[in-house]
């Protein structure tokens, strides 16, 4: 079973020489990004982490991006990751996980690691077989290709929420413990942008707040922000998740806007980068 990607051309180059050129820029990138490469990952992650990453057209969020994967990349090279990206077209099952087969992107293909769905699907309420939420979205396949650049070979849990409450939250935070008792060097990433589409001084201050509730490590306090303060956020089901795990600490690796790339400040989206170990 393959998946074919979706919004190579849109995104990110379609091209391997020029995808691989664009996420070396979004490394080198001085204003944004880390303003350094990662040198080769030559050994193996220890310990589960998490990462809060983007997902928009990387001439956008791709610096912002950069930051996580560099940092992982210090910390080792998993063999499994699990990406949590939220559901934006509607379609499929409201927890959905791609069973089986590969991700093609103009990088290769990654397989999916079918021990670790079926560990996944055993210990959780709510997940079920599922490829049609995973068709069209772009929230996971976006997060492929750093993953290749950075490590080259992995295999992959994608996971995608239509449902992001915090029941689900919760029990897909239950599973995950369950997976990281046979993958003990997992990376989790949730897929997500902040607030959307608001002028930058608004979006800053709501930006501000999901940070805060990350920073926390409060999974019940990210929710009330969403509710109270009217935050778009698109993937805090996955951020969730991650302040569910039980991580120890949080590092804010870096935050910015949209409009601070583009200089349009009227409508920006936020983009955040956090690692959690």
């Amino acid at each position: 079973m393959i998946r074919e990607p979706v919004v190579a051309g849109l995104f990110y180059p379609s091209r391997r020489d020029e995808l691989i050129e664009q996420i070396r820029m979004c490394f080198f990138d001085r204003k944004i990004g880390p303003g350094e490469l990662p040198g080769p990952v030559e050994k193996d992650l220890q310990n589960p982490v998490g990462l809060v990453s983007p997902h928009a057209g990387y001439i956008y969020s791709g610096p912002v991006a950069a930051w996580g994967f560099l940092e992982v990349a210090r910390l080792g090279k998993p063999s499994l990751v699990v990406i949590i990206g939220p559901n934006h077209t509607g379609l499929g099952k409201p927890v959905g996980i791609w069973p089986e087969g590969f991700w093609e992107t103009p990088l290769g293909g990654v397989p999916v690691n079918k021990e670790a769905v079926e560990i996944l699907l055993n210990s959780s309420r709510y997940a079920e077989e599922d490829t049609l939420s995973h068709l069209r979205e772009h929230s996971i396949e976006v997060q492929l290709p750093f993953l290749q650049f950075v490590f080259g070979d992995f295999s992959i849990v994608p996971v995608c929420l239509m449902d992001q409450s915090s029941t689900v939250a919760e029990d897909l935070a239950f599973a995950v413990r369950e997976l990281m008792k046979k993958f003990s060097d997992v990376l989790i990433i949730a897929s997500t942008d902040l607030n959307h589409y608001e002028d930058q001084k608004t979006t800053l201050k709501k930006d501000f707040l999901v940070v805060e509730a990350i920073e926390k490590r409060d999974p019940r306090l990210l929710y009330e922000y969403l509710v109270k303060e009217d935050i778009s956020m698109c993937g805090y089901g996955g951020v969730a998740v991650l302040l569910n795990l039980g991580f120890s600490s949080v590092r804010i690796l870096k935050h910015a806007t949209s409009g601070d790339v583009s200089g349009d400040t009227l409508e920006v989206v936020g983009y955040l980068s956090a690692i959690l170990s």
